[in-house]
């Protein structure tokens, strides 16, 4: 399927060069992988996609699968800062704090809502605008889980959809005083984290991965307690576990 970019379709047990980079005279700045494709944003800006073409996760209109990393045509005149692969869908983020969407919706990942705006494949395969209520608002983080997505505003605001839950970008009223800064998302839940250092977890918390005192599934940002004595400076979400880099107190 051409998950790898090196136009073989071989799997490789240890790093391997994609040579077609190099040759094309691009630098990447960012990769990101979902369950068969993977994205990459070069320094210029410009946003290459592989893999596995089935609903249209590739952003090319097309459904086949790519061997190697080919341009994302559609998004060529946008200044790309910011890429983030779910399971089949990817969305980028544009200097100007716009958010594309493309591949599966069949849980609202896009964030483009339900009726004509979602064909009967329940894909989108060319980057869309995703608006909603984010239109007229900057974006300024984004991040992927399986079927879900999260979005901070320029304002502090969290906006979170998918999992066939959120249809189209939802606030988060309850961080409404809150100004968030940063937002991760892992398979089934979301973490953010807030600009006085605190982190907020929601969604499907069976593992212990919301770091909630119950193994709850918890709907709403809810404060992480046994941080809220910390000042966390980043975070990152895997499958079903997080990590934190805290503020060394000493």
């Amino acid at each position: 399927m051409g998950y790898l970019g090196h136009g073989d379709g071989k799997s490789y047990t240890s790093p391997k060069l994609v040579e077609s980079l190099v040759e094309d005279g691009c630098h990447a700045s960012q990769v990101a992988v979902g369950e068969s494709h993977m994205t990459v944003l070069t320094t210029e800006g410009e946003v290459l996609t592989s893999g596995a073409g089935s609903y249209g996760r590739l952003g090319n209109l097309e459904t086949t699968d790519q061997l190697y990393l080919e341009p994302v045509d559609m998004l060529v005149a946008e200044d790309i800062v910011h890429i983030s692969c779910g399971s089949s869908f990817t969305l980028a983020l544009t200097k100007d704090g716009i958010v594309y969407g493309w591949g599966q919706n069949n849980k609202g990942q896009l964030g483009v809502g339900l009726g004509l705006s979602v064909d009967i494949y329940a894909m989108e395969a060319l980057p869309r605008v995703i608006e909603g209520n984010l239109e007229g608002r900057r974006v300024v983080k984004i991040s992927t889980g399986h079927s879900h997505a999260a979005a901070v505003t320029d304002r502090g605001e969290l906006f979170v959809w998918g999992s066939s839950i959120h249809w189209e970008p939802e606030l988060m009223t309850n961080l409404l005083h809150t100004k968030i800064v940063d937002v991760v998302c892992g398979q089934n839940y979301t973490i953010a984290l807030a600009k006085d250092g605190t982190i907020y977890s929601f969604g499907k918390g069976k593992t212990g991965v919301l770091g909630q005192a119950s193994k709850s599934n918890f709907p709403n940002p809810t404060l992480v307690e046994g941080l809220a004595d910390k000042v966390v400076v980043s975070m990152s979400a895997g499958w079903n576990h997080v990590a934190c880099l805290v503020e060394d107190s000493e």
